[in-house]
């Protein structure tokens, strides 16, 4: 191989490796009544083991929806990773806007929107790790 294409490759394959960006969150399930009141007994969130997955940012447009699960997202996959026992992930993403998901035994889950359709969605910012909380509460009654 040239000396000098043997070099691009080589810095090319350490810019994906120096990314110094990207997503971090925990992941929590909750179940059950959750309605305060005199002899409620509510237990604190406990960390799920899911398979995130984050695809470009994704409109409710871009995806059916039955109940709270998603199916047939035609916006493209980027990353997908399982969380540790404590529902805790990380994961570098280039910069950019994402949405994020779980993986359900029905579909996929996200609960949160902002104001122009997109689903749970996240920013990531040039060497900045963003963070992201997600309840899945789909079985839970508030």
């Amino acid at each position: 191989m040239r000396p000098a294409l043997f070099l691009l490759l080589f810095s090319l394959s350490l810019s994906a490796y120096s990314q110094k960006q990207g997503l971090k969150g925990q992941v929590f399930w909750v179940s059950g009544n959750q309605m305060p009141g005199p002899e409620a007994v509510l237990s604190p969130n406990q960390g799920a083991i899911r398979d995130v997955l984050i695809y470009e940012i994704t409109n409710v447009t871009d995806a059916t929806q039955v109940g709270p699960f998603f199916r047939d997202i035609k916006t493209r996959l980027i990353a997908t990773i399982q969380t540790k026992p404590d529902g805790t992930f990380k994961v570098k993403l280039p910069v950019g806007s994402y949405s994020v998901f779980t993986k359900e035994r029905n579909g996929l889950y996200a609960n949160l929107f902002d104001g122009k359709g997109y689903i749970n969605p996240v920013v990531i910012k040039e060497g900045q790790w963003g963070w992201k909380t997600i309840t899945i509460d789909y079985d839970a009654a508030y």
